[in-house]
């Protein structure tokens, strides 16, 4: 009996095809942006859950199958505007050492320009706030009770780790008299260091762009809150290089996770582009909000990234328009 890994394979092998033969003309016009998060041979129980990680020789295929059948820009060029046809980008987010201990030297071979939007409170040694409140949704039952009582059942948007503001969690962490540091580190694996930063802003082709002092989500904050984090993880940034003003939101999803409020925000703060976690396709590169494409693991073939890029983009389109709507939820304090 087939496996439903494996039916979803042929199935994405025949779809990719056919999308590969009839579709690629709609790039012509279009931005492209890939996105990756984690890339190692021993992925965190973190990056396995949330399926974060790409293997490495799986991200070297991706890189080439990119460099084959798109042309790959810069921040520079993308915020100039002058885009060749078939233009695509790679990012990645948040700042694992899966990046700096693997990924950047494949970037490097395949000279391929990069964007890796990062967290940098993490890399002193701070805990990463995705992984504190994806921890406590998943391992801690107190928490998930504590969670429901305070914001109400019905109020509760999934997942769960989406409705933990700082205050909920702090206030859970004081109640409980539990330290979670050792805990989440272990969950997360490691984050990157200020040397592994240092080191890999002399690159040709890593670029630093901003994803929050921490890894928040943006919905849960004030204005304030939100420009503080913004601005305070802009000018750690801007002590590097290679960094460019460009911004992606943590989680990424359009009105669960942020507003179109925060978004006209990051641009007053001076972002050059805005980027989500939805995978469409860009067909108007020129505007300032812009979209992502994750690859996983699963795109191993030509025809699966094909699938992925096209299978998902239009079943997408359609949630999209409803999203439109979604990105009017209000902020905390604006309620």
């Amino acid at each position: 009996m087939f496996s439903k890994k494996i039916l979803k394979g042929v199935f994405a092998s025949f779809a990719g095809a056919y999308f590969r033969l009839f579709k690629k003309a709609k790039l012509e016009d279009a931005l492209t942006v890939f996105l990756y998060h984690d890339v190692t041979h021993s992925p965190s129980e973190f990056s396995k859950l949330y399926k974060l990680n790409v293997p490495p020789d799986v991200f070297d295929f991706q890189l080439r199958f990119i460099k084959n059948n798109f042309n790959v820009v810069s921040p520079d060029e993308l915020i100039s505007g002058e885009l060749p046809p078939r233009a695509a980008m790679v990012t990645f987010d948040d700042g694992v050492k899966g990046f700096f201990s693997d990924a950047a030297e494949i970037i490097e071979n395949n000279a391929v320009p990069t964007v890796i939007f990062l967290n940098t409170e993490p890399v002193s040694g701070v805990i990463f706030q995705s992984g504190l409140i994806t921890y406590l949704c998943e391992k801690e039952e107190g928490f998930r009770e504590y969670l429901l009582s305070v914001v109400g059942r019905e109020n509760i948007i999934t997942p769960l780790f989406l409705n933990c503001t700082r205050e909920i969690v702090n206030s859970y962490l004081k109640l409980s008299g539990k330290d979670f540091q050792d805990a989440v580190e272990g969950f997360v694996g490691p984050f990157a260091s200020e040397d592994d930063l240092i080191k890999t802003s002399h690159s040709r082709y890593i670029y630093y762009g901003n994803h929050l002092y921490n890894h928040d989500v943006a919905l849960t904050l004030s204005d304030d809150e939100l420009r503080e984090s913004y601005l305070k993880n802009m000018e750690k940034l801007q002590s590097f290089k290679n960094f460019t003003n460009l911004f992606a939101f943590p989680f990424g999803q359009p009105g669960t996770t942020f507003s179109e409020r925060q978004i006209g925000l990051c641009l007053s703060l001076g972002a050059q582009k805005v980027f989500s976690s939805y995978p469409v396709i860009n067909y108007t590169p020129s505007d300032s909000y812009l979209h992502r494409i994750a690859l996983t693991d699963f795109n191993d073939t030509n025809s699966k990234i094909w699938y992925q890029i096209f299978y998902t983009e239009i079943r997408n389109n359609y949630i999209f328009k409803s999203m439109k709507k979604a990105l009017q939820r209000k902020k905390p304090d604006e309620r």
